[in-house]
């Protein structure tokens, strides 16, 4: 999968049975639950354990806007003309969609109708508060069901790729490969003892002509938060990483995170049509 742009371009997921297309392996049984290639799947999805890696940065906003075209979402400036971009790695271990290593390159974003936030400590406390949402621009997987799984339910531009991740005593390492070639490759510090309180956050996607919004829960323990860090790897070749080098990448991050355990609960999604403003 080497498209770029915002509108998410849907590959087949290749597998033994040939190319399988969402649409086609799954259905909507009601407002609460889905038949997902052969599997039921009922609200709420719960993750019983993840760990999970990130890299915050501060990138041109007019960049990251224009990545953000024909979405009707405008990206968060934290100060003028600088935009928050989230680098992500997520090892699911115990999870309702499967056990699988998941990417994310995702942009803290205003769905229409929401008003601009004060710069800096205004859009601070919207993203700790959990009422800023999060625009997944694409989210890599490596395994077949959740692919089908995350596109169907939520929206989310998932697609059958590598991500591996390593969880040390005092770093973690995710790297997200796509056809063989380097997209980007994170690290953050372990070893935080941090146990949050519970965390709600919703996350935006577009998918067949719509816009979607799903909020989801984290309860985490083991949490490491530290400014700066080791700059990523960004690969030379790729449209994605190329995407990233137009936004400043690579270069310290401004933040980054670690969680050595959460606990997720994903709920129904809304959808509107794209520029409409959505009901929560």
């Amino acid at each position: 999968m080497k498209a770029t742009g915002a509108i998410f371009e849907e590959p087949p997921v290749h597998s033994d049975k040939g190319d399988r297309y969402t649409n086609d392996v799954c259905s909507k049984n009601s407002e609460s639950s889905y038949t997902i290639d052969g599997k039921d799947i009922a609200f709420p999805v719960i993750v019983s354990d993840a760990a999970m890696l990130m890299n915050g940065f501060l990138v041109d906003a007019k960049a990251a806007q224009a990545m953000l075209e024909g979405t009707g979402f405008r990206v968060v400036e934290l100060f003028p003309g600088k935009a928050i971009l989230q680098l992500l790695a997520v090892d699911y271990k115990e999870n309702h969609l499967g056990d699988y290593n998941e990417g994310a390159i995702i942009f803290p974003v205003l769905a229409p109708g929401e008003k601009k936030p004060f710069p800096f400590f205004g859009a601070l406390k919207r993203i700790g508060d959990g009422t800023m949402g999060n625009f997944v621009y694409r989210m890599p997987v490596d395994q077949e069901f959740t692919t089908h799984a995350g596109r169907f339910i939520w929206g989310f531009p998932k697609w059958v790729s590598r991500v591996d991740i390593e969880f040390g005593p005092s770093t973690a390492r995710g790297t997200f490969t796509d056809e063989g070639e380097l997209v980007y490759s994170i690290a953050a510090k372990t070893g935080g003892k941090s146990t949050p309180k519970e965390q709600r956050a919703a996350s935006l996607a577009i998918r067949d002509g719509k816009a979607w919004k799903t909020y989801g829960t984290n309860n985490s323990s083991g949490l490491t938060f530290s400014l700066g860090g080791e700059a990523p790897k960004i690969g030379d070749s790729h449209p994605l990483a190329k995407e990233l080098r137009t936004l400043g990448l690579p270069k310290k991050p401004m933040f980054t995170v670690s969680v050595a355990s959460t606990r997720m609960t994903f709920g129904k999604p809304e959808s509107v049509d794209i520029g409409a403003p959505f009901s929560s």
